[in-house]
């Protein structure tokens, strides 16, 4: 009984190895099967280093499709842009013709088969995305047909133009070309519908307008004495075939309008308010104008210090440029009229008008103080005329008057009362306190005039 027992146990034991080495075969060989066929270079005799041939004797061609999935992290400062993408490759091998279906494989079945080396011409950085292993995907039709599909991460170069910044829009190429081939021995082409965007693709900074593709050649020469001769040269200077998708973005505003642009504009106001502060009130407009200078130098270094250094001037710097002009001319117009109300001579204009009135008030000084002294002597002489205690009284007025606290003694007083009156010589007379606050009232509407103009002209240009 105890050897019917072993024997029984021994049969089984044998059965369960047989068993789980036969089911472990089985295992890997359908992974074989699922993950990477290895019939190829066996039964076909493949030689993955030689280019498909054609069947009329031209160049091999390949079929090459996009499908965009991501578009993002565009830096103005570096010029580059990033982009995640699905390409696709389809080209004729005849040497793969087979009838065994389609057979489907990873990086080992890349690795089998002939694919074509193309190269990303504005490059920065590109990395083939996946976890673990590569996202590639090769898929071998009976009649020889090769679709090799991958998922790609890049940085690429994109020349930007900055002159409407941050009005513009830049289109950011995406350049495919032939490494080893030139057009001879292989042609690129796109597919039917060579590209797809994300339909819920979404840009922080830019909006994606537009994308079109086209195809062209690019020719490399050497134009150097023996390179058409130098047998290490002939490569160099061949025509290789290229494959272009542009991308048209268009920059969103927003945030520049309500950051740099509303800000600016309420420190170019606040800067006017000087113009209805009394002309002699140093430290107010003072610091009211050296404030808001600071201010807005701040602001606009801000927004350049995210920009590259380029050689023309960008619509930012313009209105920066004109708005510091504004901030800055209400402070020359302050110190202006505080010149001016510190005078003490009257101003004789031939009409109440800003041509003579300005043109009286530039009067160069040497000409002011000539004309003063012949007024002098005009009142010397006719004061000779007068008895010494009349003199003498007079003289104890004028000596009152002078220490007078009144700002406007008696003399300027009735000066300001005769200003409405024309003299016998056809001219009038304004104080110096007049003529400043005449500025001023007039600076209160030239500005804000001359500002409005300034931006009518700006936004025109930005938007056209």
């Amino acid at each position: 009984m105890k050897c019917k027992l072993g024997n029984l146990f021994l049969f089984l034991l044998t059965f369960g190895i047989a068993f789980t080495f036969d089911t472990s075969n089985w295992l890997i060989n359908r992974v074989r099967r699922s993950d990477e066929p290895e019939q190829i270079p066996d039964e076909l005799h493949y030689d993955k280093w030689t280019r498909p041939p054609s069947e009329d004797g031209n160049a091999t061609t390949v079929y090459v499709r996009i499908y965009v999935y991501f578009l993002g992290a565009i830096e103005a400062q570096n010029l580059q842009y990033t982009a995640h993408i699905l390409v696709r490759y389809r080209w004729l091998d005849p040497r793969l013709e087979h009838s065994k279906g389609v057979i489907e494989g990873e990086e080992t079945l890349r690795n089998k088969i002939w694919t074509p080396h193309l190269y990303l011409v504005n490059e920065h950085d590109s990395t083939i995305m996946g976890t673990g292993k590569e996202d590639v995907l090769v898929s071998v039709q009976q009649d020889g047909t090769v679709l090799y599909s991958f998922r790609l991460k890049m940085t690429l170069l994109c020349l930007m133009d900055l002159q409407k910044f941050p009005f513009d829009d830049q289109k950011c190429p995406l350049v495919l070309e032939s490494w080893g081939y030139n057009t001879s021995q292989l042609v690129l082409q796109w597919e039917l519908s060579p590209i797809s965007v994300n339909e819920e693709l979404q840009l922080t900074e830019y909006t994606l307008v537009d994308s079109w593709t086209n195809r062209s050649t690019n020719g490399y020469s050497c134009k150097q004495k023996g390179c058409s001769t130098n047998r290490y040269n002939s490569k160099f200077s061949g025509n290789y075939s290229s494959l272009t998708v542009h991308f048209h973005l268009e920059r969103a505003i927003g945030h520049y309008i309500m950051d740099y642009y509303v800000p600016s504009i309420f420190l170019v106001v606040v800067s006017w308010v000087s113009f209805w502060l009394d002309p002699n009130a140093v430290p107010g407009r003072t610091t009211l104008g050296t404030s808001t200078m600071l201010t807005f130098i701040t602001l606009s270094r801000n927004i350049g210090s995210s920009l590259p250094k380029v050689s023309y001037i960008k619509a930012t710097e313009y209105w920066f440029l004109l708005c510091t002009v504004f901030i800055f001319g209400s402070l020359v117009e302050f110190a202006f009229v505080n010149s001016i109300w510190r005078r003490k001579q009257t101003v004789e204009v031939k009409k109440k008008n800003s041509k003579y009135i300005l043109k009286s008030t530039l009067t160069p000084q040497q000409k002011r103080k000539a004309y003063v002294r012949s007024e002098d002597r005009s009142v010397t002489s006719s004061t000779e005329s007068v008895s010494p205690k009349q003199n003498r009284a007079s003289m104890q007025t004028l000596s009152v008057t002078s220490i007078s606290k009144d700002p406007l003694p008696y003399n300027l007083a009735f000066q300001e009362a005769q200003n409405s009156k024309k003299t016998s010589k056809g001219v009038f007379t304004m104080t110096p306190q007049e003529v400043a606050q005449w500025i001023d009232r007039r600076s209160r509407l030239f500005f804000p005039l001359a500002f409005l103009f300034f931006n009518c002209v700006y936004w025109i240009f930005v938007w056209l």
